[in-house]
């Protein structure tokens, strides 16, 4: 799905966003971890890259990244 130099990507999806994300297997490292209130945390080891930003921008406000800070960076100046 993603090109590039992999590092640890952690993001956190809202309930509305959780049980979609949860139903499909987005890239082999995912690990998923339910969180309080029916949110869940991914993680992932990708590259950060323009493919991976979009991806995220497509959950609007049901998404928070975590980290890398490059990726946070990204997402605020798209937004």
């Amino acid at each position: 799905m993603f090109r590039g130099e992999a590092e640890g990507v952690e993001l956190v999806f809202e309930k509305s966003a959780a049980r979609w994300v949860r139903e499909r297997t987005w890239h082999a490292s995912q690990r998923i971890t339910p969180l309080k209130g029916g949110r869940i945390r991914m993680n992932l080891q990708v590259a950060v890259c323009p493919e991976l930003l979009a991806w995220v921008l497509g959950f609007g406000a049901k998404v928070r990244v975590v980290r890398p800070e490059s990726l946070m960076q990204a997402v605020q100046n798209e937004a």
